[in-house]
């Protein structure tokens, strides 16, 4: 699975069965200073869903579980 955009160290990641967004992004190290939480896009096939993983911080049972396949890219805030 591959994380990136505006994370501290983006990379590929090893799936495992109880991957979350929040989970994978930690994975590479979590947000960078420029990222947008409110944009997350989760690429699932051919499908694009956009996340405010603000939330999730909230209520963590909000968390998007990952399947195999999942691209994570985090955006670019414009302040």
């Amino acid at each position: 699975m591959n994380v990136g955009g505006s994370v501290r160290s983006p990379s590929r990641v090893q799936f495992t069965e109880d991957m979350t967004l929040l989970t994978a992004i930690n994975a590479v190290g979590g947000f960078n200073d420029f990222a947008d939480q409110r944009h997350v896009r989760l690429l699932r096939g051919n499908e694009v869903t956009v996340y405010d993983v603000r939330r999730f911080r909230k209520d963590p049972s909000q968390d998007v579980r990952l399947r195999p396949g999942d691209k994570i890219e985090v955006p670019q805030s414009f302040f």
